[in-house]
């Protein structure tokens, strides 16, 4: 797997991920990349990342060769997204979407130095990126194709008003009817307080009805985590299934929320909780699975009452 030059791809004794996982996390948090600030060559660094990981589970470009690595960008004004899909079989004409945001701040946030001017953005969201990337590889190395495809997205310009996500979402690749549902990561492998290492969240199944609450809770059921169900509002519209929600698509966010180190230089490398995120990513690897394979679909549900706590 090829990388970005001079970033370190070991994983600690203390966290051993999977490779790839780790890998990916390194290179888009690595200093090389510059914060991922859209319109830059670190930018354009960052899709080759995910395009070489892309290629490497076999995962298709919606159009055009896979040998192409530009097959795989959607191209908008200032931005970039990155799209691949993992063809299904019984049901190839309907799919799952799963996505991440890939863009950070650049040289643009808080705790800005003389010795440290990069935002690195490694839980926003360089392991958001390699969850969505993990969940693809396990689908594509899979014994048999999935029965609905599998849609990776991978948006730019998230911290830009979710214009990635809103270009996919007006000039869709796929047809939107035919989106069964959206599985978002945003901020993974983070803690709030070391009290709340076993704890994270998912936000807003109650948008595909029952079916998806249920789908959702069996999923987050098989993880170690304490894994808190919470309404579509609790995610206070600020990640990119917020328009997936707005345009009529089921969707279950994934986050940990905004913890100390959010936006600023210090959401390195060295604070991403490798254990938790091996388990958000087996979380969402069940929903997915099980949202590519089931009759039950979500039936997207809106003004659904709050759950409280």
């Amino acid at each position: 797997i090829v990388m970005v030059p001079d970033v370190a791809v070991a994983a600690t004794a203390a966290a051993a991920p999977a490779p790839c996982v780790y890998e990916v996390v390194a290179a888009l948090a690595s200093d090389e990349l510059e914060g991922r600030d859209d319109g830059t060559a670190a930018s354009v660094g960052s899709q080759d990342v995910i395009i070489e990981q892309l290629q490497a589970i076999g995962a298709e470009p919606l159009s055009g060769s896979a040998d192409d690595p530009d097959a795989y960008r959607q191209t908008f004004a200032n931005g970039t997204n990155v799209l691949a899909v993992i063809p299904g079989g019984e049901l190839a004409d309907e799919y799952v979407v799963v996505g991440a945001h890939y863009d950070h701040l650049g040289h643009d946030c808080d705790g800005i130095t003389t010795e440290d001017d990069i935002c690195n953005g490694a839980t926003d969201n360089a392991a958001g990126v390699a969850a969505a990337l993990a969940v693809g590889r396990a689908i594509a190395e899979g014994d048999e194709a999935p029965r609905r495809s599998v849609l990776l997205g991978f948006w730019d310009r998230e911290e830009d008003d979710f214009a990635g996500s809103l270009q996919f979402l007006d000039e869709p690749p796929v047809p939107l009817d035919d989106v069964v549902g959206y599985v978002n990561f945003d901020i993974q492998g983070a803690n709030l307080s070391p009290a709340l290492t076993d704890v994270t969240v998912m936000v807003g199944a109650e948008t595909g009805g029952p079916n998806l609450e249920a789908a959702a809770t069996a999923a987050a059921d098989g993880s170690d985590l304490t894994t808190l169900d919470l309404s579509l509002l609790f995610g206070q519209g600020r990640s990119d299934h917020a328009v997936f929600a707005a345009a009529g698509i089921p969707v279950v966010f994934f986050t940990d929320a905004n913890a100390p180190c959010y936006h600023t230089t210090g959401d390195e490398l060295e604070i991403v909780d490798f254990d938790k995120l091996d388990q958000q990513i087996g979380t969402a690897l069940r929903l997915t699975e099980e949202l590519a394979a089931t009759d039950e679909v979500p039936e997207y549900t809106p003004d659904t009452p709050a759950a409280t706590f």
